[in-house]
């Protein structure tokens, strides 16, 4: 099997593993814990949109994962699972105002689509087959409007719910 003669335990493998662990870290310490269903629900539904996504575009030879954490698991787990869901929590847990939300998330989109990107590309994490990094960038920034709409939505329902 290719996954245990080439990929557990060399390098790109163990940054996955690190990768996928740490982060939970940190959003456990500064999570909002007033607010934690609410934050919880948002990057759980940013979360499985963006694997969604991700297996989608795998599927229709836009890019492939020359690696993996665990062989049963998408290729990209730990980013669709935990990177980029934390860092949009973190936008969603401090950005009130759609305004905010929308430069930090452009900011988000920016370091996901042309620094992290870039660096998984040069670690032979990721192959851009028929995808650009500015493609990403706009996928990132609608994906992340329209969790937040969702999200604001859903709250709007809890509250008229709530209200009668």
């Amino acid at each position: 099997m290719h996954w245990q003669a080439d990929e557990i335990f060399s390098w790109n493998w163990w940054f996955l593993l690190i990768v996928s662990i740490i982060p939970w870290f940190m959003w456990a310490k500064w999570i909002d814990r007033k607010r934690l269903f609410e934050i919880s629900t948002f990057g759980l539904f940013f979360g499985l949109s963006a694997s969604i996504l991700d297996s989608a575009g795998v599927d229709m030879l836009l890019w492939t994962y020359p690696d993996k954490l665990l062989p049963l698991f998408p290729p990209l787990f730990p980013a669709d699972l935990t990177v980029i869901p934390i860092g949009y929590m973190a936008a969603y847990q401090y950005c009130r105002s759609w305004k905010s939300y929308f430069w930090v998330n452009a900011g988000l989109a920016f370091l996901f689509s042309y620094v992290f990107e870039p660096l998984f590309v040069n670690a032979n994490l990721l192959k851009l087959l028929n995808w650009t990094h500015t493609y990403s960038f706009i996928g990132f920034i609608l994906l992340g409007l329209v969790c937040k709409w969702i999200m604001e939505k859903l709250l709007d329902i809890r509250k008229a719910a709530s209200a009668s």
